[in-house]
């Protein structure tokens, strides 16, 4: 004899079951999707549904959209916005080309600038630009400065243009203008002071100063942005052979000016506005340059800046000291 489901059920069980011809009938319970869909992230509001009930239970509304839906739109998301976009060999080819013939427009300018007062500004003028190294240059600030733009001959112009095109090309490429400018500056005026200090009696023209610290600023740049220059190798090797140069050339020259001849003073090399504008070009750019992100928190770039940041501080601090007491006596 088949058993009674019913009466068992009914017997086992402290309350009762329903059935329904011979079957359980379970008791009304949600689907687990709602359960999951409560805890879907909601990418306006960057909370959850459940988070929202809490917090506002009156005007909460449901999202629209089914979880599903929900999981592949961000999914698809995250795959347009982290997938980089690859160029072509053509694009990459033209992208060369572009930055190597970008023209370098602060040096180029004040090449123009230079040639343009070599050409059309009398020599009575240009004797109120160039800098004399003497008591009186207090009361003509300007000469400290202006005398750069000044030279002496063609030959003069020439050279510094050519140098100061060669140097600040790639450099102004690779930092920006107003930072080849603070360079720039820089050496000009560390190298009329180092002239004044070194070499009173020679009255200096020319950006000799100034292409000098353009050149030494190479080296900063190397160790800001090591490994993402071309030729790191060859521009502390330039340095090095266009300072020596300029060191032989001195040694050799300087014999053969006696304060007696005739061409003492239009012939005599200011080399001290050389010396100082090379100086002072290292510790300049080590402040005033940019590093890349990766060298940026090394060690030993934080403390090549602070010992830069020293060395000028305590220079500026001589130098005026010198020019407001020893000099003026």
């Amino acid at each position: 004899m088949t058993p009674n489901v019913e009466c068992e059920s009914q017997r086992l069980s402290a309350e009762a079951v329903p059935v329904h011809q011979c079957r359980r009938v379970l008791p009304h319970e949600p689907s687990p999707a709602p359960a999951w869909l409560d805890q879907e992230y909601n990418p306006t509001t960057h909370t959850s549904q459940a988070e929202e009930k809490l917090l506002n239970p009156a005007n909460f509304t449901p999202l629209k959209t089914k979880p599903y839906e929900v999981a592949l739109t961000i999914s698809n998301e995250k795959q347009v916005k982290y997938v980089p976009k690859t160029k072509s060999k053509f694009e990459r080819t033209k992208d060369r080309i572009i930055n190597a013939v970008k023209p370098p427009c602060f040096t180029i300018s004040m090449i123009i600038l230079m040639v343009s007062v070599h050409v059309f500004v009398p020599e009575e003028w240009r004797d109120w630009l160039e800098w004399t190294p003497l008591p009186e240059w207090w009361h003509q600030p300007w000469r400290l400065v202006s005398y750069g733009i000044v030279h002496a001959n063609a030959v003069h112009l020439a050279l510094n243009a050519v140098v100061a095109l060669a140097v600040g090309w790639r450099l102004e490429f690779e930092q920006s203008w107003w930072r080849v400018m603070g360079v720039w500056v820089g050496g000009v005026v560390a190298g009329g002071l180092g002239a004044g200090l070194l070499q009173p009696e020679v009255r200096v023209v020319g950006a000799s100063g100034a292409v000098y610290a353009l050149l030494t600023a190479h080296l900063p740049n190397v160790c800001l942005k090591f490994g993402y220059v071309p030729l790191w190798w060859f521009r502390p090797l330039s340095v090095i052979v266009l300072g020596a140069s300029e060191t032989c050339w001195a040694l050799v020259r300087g014999p053969m000016m006696t304060p007696g001849s005739p061409h003492s003073q239009q012939d005599n090399v200011a080399w001290s506005a050389h010396a100082l504008g090379a100086a002072v070009g290292i510790p300049l750019a080590f402040i005033i340059f940019k590093a890349d992100k990766e060298n940026d928190d090394k060690t030993y770039i934080r403390l090549c800046r602070a010992f830069s940041a020293t060395i000028l501080t305590a220079g500026v601090v001589f130098v005026g000291l010198y020019y407001a007491t020893l000099y003026s006596i």
